[in-house]
């Protein structure tokens, strides 16, 4: 029996690998399976359509999905903005149980890493701001509008501390796309 050279059974084993990891195994995590320390943002799970204005009026869109993975224990956002903007995040948001507050980290393609925390919802509003104690100071506000809404506020500190708009966008639960 001949055997395969070298180069060509390990361009097999990679190919296996990225393919291994580029689609990641889903357990089937449902809302009944979140921790019931993620629970109050299971709300989120779904996809959503995003549509609002950059603080200079020019237009932004925008897509949205939330997915609980990681045994019910992490919340995934992975947000992309339409073109011609080109803004790519992927966020992971989940529960400190020793600090009682939500946190969340946002790598983004601009080669941006970001933590967040937040106390939880206040009233419909859950507000994630920046844990840096210095330099870029930003925050999100989602604030709930019914069952199957949102919107999203994106704030920044401006040189003189104030919070400046950055964008805000209101989202609607996206129906057409199947939930996984």
């Amino acid at each position: 029996m001949r055997r395969k050279p070298f180069a060509v059974r390990m361009i097999a084993a990679t190919s296996l690998l990225l393919l291994a990891t580029a689609t990641p195994a889903r357990t089937g995590t449902t809302h009944a399976q979140v921790t019931d320390g993620l629970a109050p943002l299971a709300w989120f799970v779904g996809h959503w359509r995003c549509e609002g204005q950059f603080a200079n009026g020019k237009p932004i869109r925008s897509g949205e999905t939330f997915t609980i993975e990681l045994g019910g224990q992490w919340l995934r956002m992975q947000h992309a903005d339409d073109p011609p903007n080109r803004y790519l995040a992927d966020s992971w948001w989940g529960y400190d149980k020793a600090a009682k507050h939500f946190t969340a980290t946002v790598f983004d393609n601009f080669g941006g890493e970001r933590h967040y925390t937040a106390p939880g919802w206040v009233g419909d509003t859950l507000t994630l701001e920046n844990t840096a104690t210095s330099g870029y100071l930003d925050r999100f506000a989602f604030q709930r509008q019914g069952d199957d809404a949102y919107r999203v506020t994106y704030t920044y500190r401006n040189r003189s501390g104030a919070w400046q708009l950055g964008d805000a966008q209101s989202c609607t639960r996206d129906a057409r796309v199947s939930q996984s």
